[in-house]
Order: structure tokens, then C-alpha cells, then sequence
């Protein structure tokens, strides 16, 4: 069969009822994207792994619950060409002997110049069907999953990367944004964070929290970029700050409980990843720097991302310059910035790449990500809202495990 895209035929409805009982979200997705669904799995010819054994990667496409793809290594992975440019909101995996074993994996969509993480988890552990993992919808042309190996019920675990059927959703794409975003909680899932605004009273600056978040939006400081696909977070040198800082900010803090309580939680207990996709889109006048996502400290800032001009740094603690991971950023580059938490230490990766591990052991952390400008009225001119830092989030997710 030749390498094009092949959609094969089958309705929504017909595959959400035969597989019912085995099917269960992840992320919930705009219900505007669900309605429009239609089936974009590609054709045998269209799939291919990193590596297999005789249990070819076309497997996972033709419809035979009792054939697979299967490759053995961490970080083993299976792409779908999906031919052309499509929206994607769902990926549906079946895991072999998933009725005993759950696999480790992440989902990952292509760019157009690198690769992006939509899903970083496991799934599996309850049955061999069909289990539905849904994203916030993506433009993309292929879909990879990364596979991390597997643990049996038996607590056992092993570095097989296997599944029997692989089934992509979503609708077609424009190019032009889906122009139903009216604010920023229609891009992002905003259910357990606060936002902090550069405006208010000296050193109280407002902060908007749930349920007002769920439908809120302020032109030019926390609003719907153009094109509706992302969130634009700006704060001008002349904006209110926080009583702990010198430096204003447009900044969500991570929150739980429906938005009712701070989060706070330890690098000692649990692992706690953040993924966010995003672009640095507008630096302050004479010290241009911002940050545009963070790890908070019980006490201050524990790693950022940090913009210095065009090098782009992570922190650790007070060290602004510790890793370079970008010597040649150009604004409106999106970048995926991931930082996963635990058994002691802080594992930073850039764009799907580990650039430090930093360790550190104590609790009250909490993820923080905007636009935190690093410039103020004394140090940058002119002292005026034309004079700003901006970043424009285009993904955002939070896992605590």
C-alpha cells in the first residue's frame, strides 16, 4: 500500500458505542472540537516505528485487536503520517495485555520543526480495548507515541513498548485559527490556577480567581492572542507589583481544588510535572529580559525559564545564567519547557531535551507560568505601558503523580 493518507471510514458514533466500557478521558477538550470529530487514522503504509520485531508497526491500524506493534527500549517510539495538516483532539490506544499491564508513554504532535508533548503519562491496567487520552486540539501532520516501557499488576516491569490498535480524532484544519476562543479560559484549562494582573494598588495588584477566572479576559494584560490559539500575557515596566518584587507581572499560579486552595506541594513526595508550550513575543527596552515559566520555592524563585535578549536560560535558585539552553532565541519561536519534581530533585527539559537536573529537597512549591517581567520603571525607558515584556501560551498542563 502506498504511503498517502487513507482515512478509513467509521463513525464516531458507531466506535463510542461498541466501546464503551472500555474508554476513558483524560484531558477534557472544548466540546466545539468534540462535535466536529471524524476519524483521521492514516492507512498501514503511513505508520513506522523506531524499532519492532516481527510485530510490524502497521499492526496498530488494521483493525485486529489480536495482532500489535511491538518495540523493545525506552524512548521506543510509533509515528502516524497523517498525510496533511489536521486538528487533533484525541488519540485512542489499545495496550497489549492491557488487562495486566500498564504502559508508561507519552503523545507527541509535530511542530513543523520539533516535536511537542500533549500527553506525558500511562494508560493501560484495566482491559485490552480501546482507551481514549484527549488533548486541547493541535495543528499538526504527525502523531508519535514515545514509549517508556510498562508495569504488570504484579508490581513487575519490563522495557516492551507494545499495542494492538492506534486511532487518531479530530477534524480538518484552516490554517486560521477555529475563532471560537473568546477568552483565555476557551485555549487553556485555567480550573487550578489563579491569575495575578499589573494593575490594581501599590503593591496589591489584582488577582482574578475561580470562578471568575473561567470567563475572564483583560485587553492587552491577559487576553486571547490573535488567531485564537493561544494566551497573551503582557506586563509593562510601569505596572503594579507585588509586595515581594521590584519587577511587575501577568502570571497564573498554580492553584488545586477547583481554584479554591494554593497549591504546595514537596520535591521529596510524589512527582509533579508541568509542560508548557509557549513563545517569548515582546521584551522591555534596555534590560530585556522576562520569564516565562517557573518552579516557586517556599521562599523564591527555585528554576525559570528566563529571556536575556536572544540567550534563553533556566535558573536555579539565584544562579539566572546556570544552563543556556538557547544562545539564538528569536521572538515568536514557540518552545515546549518541561519541568518534572521528585524523589529530590528538578529535571528540566527543552524542547523534549533534559538540560539540568537540579536538586533540591523541601515542600510549599507550586508552578507558576506568563509573563513576569524582569525591567521596571528605574532600570528600563520609557516608563509606559508601550514599554513591555509578553509571552504567548499556547499549552499548559500540570500532573501531580
Amino acid at each position: 500500500m502506498a504511503d498517502t493518507f487513507t482515512p478509513r471510514c467509521r463513525t464516531a458514533l458507531a466506535v463510542a458505542t461498541a466501546l464503551a466500557a472500555s474508554l476513558a478521558a483524560v484531558t477534557a477538550a472544548p466540546s466545539a472540537a468534540r462535535a466536529a470529530e471524524a476519524e483521521l487514522t492514516p492507512a498501514a503504509g503511513a505508520v513506522t516505528a523506531s524499532t519492532s520485531d516481527d510485530n510490524a508497526p502497521a499492526n496498530v491500524v488494521d483493525d485486529d485487536f489480536d495482532t500489535r506493534w511491538s518495540g523493545e527500549g525506552d524512548g521506543a517510539w510509533l509515528q502516524l503520517d497523517l498525510g496533511a495538516t489536521r486538528t487533533v483532539s484525541q488519540v485512542k490506544l489499545a495496550t497489549y495485555r492491557g488487562d495486566s499491564r500498564r504502559n508508561r508513554f507519552q503523545l507527541q504532535y509535530w511542530t513543523g520543526s520539533s516535536w511537542s508533548t500533549a500527553f506525558d503519562g500511562s494508560g493501560g491496567g484495566t482491559g485490552t480495548g480501546l482507551e481514549s487520552f484527549s488533548i486541547r486540539p493541535v495543528e499538526t501532520s504527525k502523531i508519535r507515541y514515545v514509549g517508556h516501557g510498562y508495569t504488570g499488576e504484579d508490581g513487575s516491569t519490563g522495557t516492551w513498548n507494545s499495542l494492538t490498535e492506534v486511532q487518531v480524532w479530530g477534524g480538518t484544519s484552516d490554517g486560521d485559527g477555529d475563532g471560537d476562543a473568546q477568552v483565555p479560559a476557551d485555549v487553556l484549562d485555567l480550573t487550578n490556577w489563579k491569575q495575578t494582573l499589573p494593575i490594581g494598588e501599590d503593591e496589591r495588584p489584582t488577582e482574578i480567581t475561580q470562578p471568575e477566572l473561567a470567563r475572564y479576559s483583560h485587553d492587552p494584560y491577559f487576553r486571547v492572542a490573535p488567531g485564537g490559539k493561544a494566551v497573551q500575557f503582557r506586563a509593562p515596566v510601569n505596572g503594579v507589583t507585588t509586595s515581594g518584587s521590584k519587577n511587575p507581572r501577568s502570571e497564573l499560579r498554580e492553584m488545586k481544588n477547583g481554584g479554591k486552595d494554593k497549591a504546595s506541594w514537596s520535591t521529596t513526595s510524589g512527582t509533579h510535572t508541568m509542560i508548557v508550550r509557549e513563545a517569548f513575543t515582546h521584551l522591555p527596552n534596555e534590560r530585556p529580559y522576562v520569564v516565562g515559566a517557573q518552579i516557586h520555592g517556599g521562599d523564591d524563585d527555585l528554576t525559570v525559564f528566563r529571556l536575556e535578549g536572544k540567550k534563553l536560560y533556566v535558573t536555579k535558585e539565584d544562579t539566572t545564567r546556570h544552563k543556556l539552553v538557547d544562545d539564538d532565541y528569536q521572538l515568536g519561536t514557540v518552545f515546549e519547557a518541561k519541568f518534572v519534581a521528585g524523589g529530590g530533585k528538578v529535571k528540566v527539559y527543552y524542547n523534549g531535551e533534559l538540560e539540568t537536573t537540579i536538586s533540591h529537597s523541601g515542600s510549599g512549591n507550586y508552578f507558576k507560568a506568563g509573563a513576569y517581567t524582569q525591567a521596571n520603571c528605574g532600570n528600563s525607558k520609557p516608563c509606559s505601558s508601550s514599554n513591555y515584556g509578553e509571552t504567548n501560551i499556547h499549552h499548559l498542563t500540570v500532573r501531580h503523580d
